[in-house]
């Protein structure tokens, strides 16, 4: 919301261009007055993005206020005669404005007549606060599926590591809960993945890169060991 709002009394009307509507009631609202104009803020995106729309990227987003009812401010109308001074002083401290008049006078408008424009404005906050919402969740979204994009590259990148795994050498498996604490002795090393005795009755095939010799684990190595 532009400026202040009162609660009581009445309100003069305020006439610029469209463009200047939403400058006008900030600029005289800095100076002091109580002014007002209802307004709602959309989504634009930002500008110098060219590159970023020939890559197909996302472009960034900014918001951009804009009038609810261009060309008109309202002023409350006990401080007319400082905006009549306003409007004509040189130089200008604000966007050029007129004082609205309709037979010879200027007419007043009570709060209740505005109440329309204010719930106008309250409606439009609401439509951009969800239109928020929406975009942080869309970007959770494209952030989830980055990682398991990445994590599925990696992944696929590890499954091709090849390890010579001599045969007898004892191991324990990352990345695999159900392996937790165990250690396990290798049987038959097959370069992307090992043949491993955990014990049991039946041996394991594991992917070598989930392999780890515990000597190497012990911060030793392990002789014959290649990645």
């Amino acid at each position: 919301m532009s400026g202040n709002m009162g609660t009581a009394g009445t309100w003069c009307i305020l006439r610029t261009s469209g463009g200047r509507t939403v400058p006008l009631s900030k600029s005289l609202a800095d100076a002091g007055f109580e002014v007002w104009t209802p307004v709602r803020t959309i989504r634009r995106p930002a500008p110098g993005q060219a590159r970023r729309l020939v890559l197909g990227q996302t472009r960034k987003l900014i918001d951009v206020e804009l009038p609810i009812l261009p060309g008109f401010v309202f002023a409350r109308s006990g401080q007319l005669d400082d905006l009549v001074r306003a409007s004509v002083a040189e130089p200008k401290r604000h966007p050029s404005f007129s004082i609205f008049h309709r037979a010879g006078r200027v007419p007043l408008v009570r709060d209740a007549s505005i109440m329309g424009l204010r719930m106008a404005e309250e409606g439009a906050a609401s439509e951009h606060a969800e239109q928020l919402a929406t975009e942080a969740r869309e970007a959770e979204r494209l952030a989830r599926a980055e990682q398991l994009r990445t994590a599925k590259e990696k992944r696929k990148a590890l499954r091709k590591e090849v390890k010579d795994l001599p045969t007898g050498a004892e191991v324990t498996v990352s990345d695999m809960p159900a392996f937790d604490g165990l250690v396990g002795r290798i049987l038959e090393g097959r370069g992307a993945s090992a043949l491993v005795d955990f014990g049991g009755m039946f041996p394991v095939e594991i992917e070598a890169w989930q392999l780890v010799p515990t000597l190497i684990q012990n911060g030793n190595s392990l002789p014959g060991l290649a990645a």
